[in-house]
């Protein structure tokens, strides 16, 4: 493998290790096909390309063509999106190198993307799967087929999957990439999955999902996640929802996230409600600006910790 793609894959394994940072549309969450490469577009869709292998893991959803939008609108609110979801991104602007020329894509290729765990990404869009196979093995990877398209794989560790509507990458040795096709039993199935996703909304733009099965780190809850939507009028706003256990369990989660809407606090006048139902779905939900802005939580993890320690 050549140095510049041992250093590719540094970089990307460096960004995953501080999180990946997106966004996505101001008016996103319908599961119609997107206009660059023909793929579902919207969070619910989009969880529908997720393997229930894949439930435990930190999901981060990205709607990319309007987080663009959001950045140009607003620069100070938004700049820290600006890596659209998509690891090479930064990496290509460490290194001040187009990533068109490096890697044959863009972030205007890209119409979402998800983050699965810290080093396996899945982007949808429209793609050249010759300008990307022709980036990636001057990069020193090795092209081959598989189910749907192409194939590269850096011989150290790393691998790309290309079609002309998805492009998935994995930065480790020991795991594929996510697979181009959706899978036939995806989270987007669960019933859990299903009712955050309800939760946070179709105007959603950005969404972490922290993954079931943590229950030795939140017994309160079942699965929560974090997701973002922006009015037209430039109005962004972030929402919690945490489904819960129980009536119990939603009162004591409830409590800690008011913890941090105190006056002085960094979410001082942000609200909570402790939902209702034997296992009622907790929310928090506060308007972004200067000490909140769209993706902190991704560096923070303010929030999460909140519910796993309490602190």
């Amino acid at each position: 493998m050549t140095g510049n793609g041992r250093r590719v894959l540094r970089g990307i394994a460096a960004t995953a290790l501080v999180g990946v940072l997106g966004a996505g549309a101001v008016a996103c969450g319908d599961d119609s096909a997107d206009s660059a490469g023909g793929s579902p577009a919207g969070l619910t869709a989009v969880l529908g390309t997720v393997p229930e292998a894949d439930a435990g893991e930190v999901l981060t959803y990205t709607d990319v063509t309007a987080t663009r939008k959001l950045v140009k609108q607003d620069d100070k609110l938004y700049g820290g999106l600006s890596a659209y979801g998509i690891p090479e991104v930064a990496q290509a602007a460490r290194e001040k190198r187009p990533l068109k020329d490096t890697h044959g894509f863009d972030e205007n290729d890209v119409s979402t993307s998800l983050g699965i765990g810290s080093d396996r990404w899945r982007l949808t869009g429209g793609f050249d799967v010759g300008a990307v196979t022709d980036g990636m093995k001057e990069l020193g990877y090795t092209e081959s087929a598989t189910d749907g398209g192409t194939l590269l794989k850096d011989p150290n560790g790393g691998q790309v999957a290309v079609s002309s509507s998805v492009r998935s990458l994995s930065v480790s040795p020991d795991a594929p990439p996510p697979a181009l096709a959706a899978p036939s039993a995806p989270v987007a199935d669960d019933p859990a999955y299903q009712a955050v996703a309800r939760c946070l909304g179709d105007t959603t733009y950005h969404a972490t999902f922290f993954g079931k099965g943590r229950e030795s780190q939140t017994p309160d809850v079942t699965l929560y996640a974090i997701g973002a939507t922006a009015e037209t009028d430039g109005t962004s706003r972030e929402r919690l929802c945490a489904l819960t256990v129980s009536a119990d369990g939603a009162r004591r989660t409830a409590d800690k996230l008011r913890t941090a809407t105190a006056s002085g606090e960094r979410f001082a006048g942000a609200t909570v409600d402790a939902g209702s139902g034997a296992t009622p779905m907790v929310t928090m939900e506060w308007a972004n600006g200067p000490r909140a802005r769209p993706g902190d939580q991704n560096r923070t993890m303010q929030l999460p910790q909140l519910l796993m320690n309490g602190r």
